[in-house]
């Protein structure tokens, strides 16, 4: 794989995750689904062997979908 076809990759992954994210915080401010309870099934999430990476994105999805959450709910938002 050469750095273009990584940077496509990459972008194409960046996309998904950040309409995951949208799509989430959608539906939690419409009170159609639980976004702390979600948060935590992808904190909870097993490691599997090989899926490392997999993982950490679910880390860094749960940590993101709660900043919005936090940045929604503090005064002035």
């Amino acid at each position: 794989m050469d750095t273009v076809d990584f940077e496509e990759l990459a972008g194409r992954l960046e996309g998904v995750s950040r309409a995951v994210l949208h799509i989430a915080a959608a539906l939690e401010i419409k009170g159609l689904i639980d976004g702390p309870q979600l948060s935590q099934a992808w904190r909870s999430a097993l490691p599997l062997p090989g899926f490392e990476v997999a993982g950490r994105t679910l880390q860094e999805l749960a940590l993101a979908l709660d900043g919005a959450r936090n940045r929604r709910q503090s005064p002035g938002a």
